[in-house]
């Protein structure tokens, strides 16, 4: 997930007013940030910042920080929040591991690129109307650049590579054609990383 995580931050803005979206958007973000870094330190990356466990740390890690910070209980408990719903989150955009050794699951919507559209850009656009109603509203610019973004990733994901719409498969080339053509159908199941221990 992409903007949609942007949508969850606004949410959690819309909850507390005294917690900055500075901070609920590295709540949001904060296990994808650590699969940035973690890539030069270990091959297990997604296990470290995407499971269970990992992001449920990282929930307690952010809420402890501010706290420490001067900030209130209930800050980190939102905080906390929006950090651990990056996980159900990415679970139905992906392929997300749930434990050290156990399943991977996930629903895969990125495969289906006009219902992810729709899902993510409609938190994005829900968490604004809503803050938009209170004095923390921000500018419709915020939505014109989270389409841009979530339109932008799309394309980079499905440059070469196969995806859905309703039944049907397609293959994108632009080296080729700028029009998708017709695939044969393939598997779609959640499966581990290459690089991570199943």
């Amino acid at each position: 997930m992409v903007v949609g995580h942007f949508g969850i931050a606004q949410f959690g803005r819309l909850s507390r007013r005294d917690v900055p979206l500075g901070w609920l958007l590295v709540a949001a973000y904060l296990p994808d940030l650590i699969r940035v870094v973690l890539p030069f330190v270990t091959a297990e990356h997604e296990l470290l910042s995407h499971s269970i466990p990992a992001v449920l740390v990282q929930s307690l890690a952010i809420g402890a920080v501010w706290m420490l910070r001067g900030g209130k209980p209930g800050g980190a408990l939102v905080l906390g929040a929006v950090c651990a719903l990056h996980w159900p989150a990415d679970v139905f955009t992906g392929c997300k591991p749930t434990t050290f050794g156990g399943p991977w699951i996930g629903l895969l919507s990125y495969r289906h690129p006009v219902s992810d559209l729709l899902l993510e850009c409609a938190l994005l656009v829900v968490g604004w109307l809503l803050l938009r109603r209170t004095d923390r509203a921000l500018s419709r610019w915020w939505l014109f650049g989270g389409f841009a973004v979530q339109l932008g990733f799309l394309v980079s994901m499905y440059w070469g590579s196969e995806f859905f719409i309703g039944d049907r498969e397609w293959m994108w080339k632009p080296e080729t054609s700028l029009r998708p053509v017709p695939h044969s159908r393939e598997t779609n199941v959640c499966r581990p990383h290459p690089n991570e221990v199943p």
